[in-house]
C-alpha cells in the first residue's frame, strides 16, 4: 500500500475522532429499545453471533475471545452495552477508556434492525458514559471493507484524522 498518497490513505485507513468533544446531548431511545450493560457469562455467545452477522464491518479475532474481553471489562468496566428489543439482544457497543482517550469498538446492530437509529443511540449512550468519566476525545477505527459507514460517523460529529494506525501482536 502506498501511504504517501493522502487520498489513498483516507480511503484505506479510516481513523476518526472528535476534534473538540463537548458534552453529548442525551438522545431518547428508539421506540421499544432498551439499553443494558453486557453480562459476560450470559451474553457472550449471542454477542459473538451478532458480530459475525453484520458482515465485514467487524473483524472478530483472538482479541474477542472470552479471556481477552474479560481484560477489557476489568480495565474499562461499565462501558459495554447491549440494545435490547422484546428481551432479545439486537445490538452491541464496547468502549474503552485509558484515563486520557476513549475508544469505541464493535458497534453492531442486527441487519434487520439497522436504519432505525439504534446504532446512533448506542453511540450516544456510550459517549455520555465516557464523558461522565472525564473522557474528552474518542477514537474509533473503520476497516477498509466497511468504508460505507464513514458517513454515519461523520453525521455523529466524528472527523477523519490524518493518521496511519499500526498494530503489533504480542505472543
Amino acid at each position: 500500500m502506498d501511504y504517501g498518497n493522502l487520498s489513498l490513505k483516507k480511503k484505506i485507513i479510516q481513523a476518526m475522532g472528535h476534534k473538540h468533544m463537548s458534552k453529548p446531548e442525551t438522545q431518547s431511545a428508539p421506540p421499544g429499545i432498551d439499553i443494558r450493560p453486557y453480562n459476560h457469562t450470559e451474553d457472550y455467545k449471542t454477542v459473538l453471533k451478532i458480530w459475525n452477522s453484520v458482515g465485514n464491518g467487524i473483524h472478530v479475532s483472538f482479541s474477542d475471545e472470552p479471556a481477552e474481553l474479560e481484560k477489557l471489562l476489568r480495565v474499562s468496566p461499565g462501558l459495554f452495552f447491549l440494545a435490547i428489543h422484546r428481551g432479545n439482544i439486537i445490538g452491541t457497543i464496547m468502549g474503552g477508556f485509558d484515563g486520557r482517550r476513549g475508544l469505541i469498538y464493535h458497534l453492531a446492530v442486527l441487519p434487520e434492525y439497522q436504519n432505525r437509529h439504534i446504532g446512533s443511540y448506542l453511540m450516544n449512550y456510550l459517549e455520555n458514559e465516557l464523558y461522565k468519566r472525564g473522557c474528552r476525545k474518542i477514537y474509533l477505527f473503520i476497516v477498509p471493507e466497511n468504508i460505507k459507514t464513514a458517513d454515519f460517523y461523520q453525521k455523529l460529529g466524528y472527523e477523519q484524522m490524518s493518521a496511519i494506525p499500526f498494530t503489533k501482536i504480542l505472543q
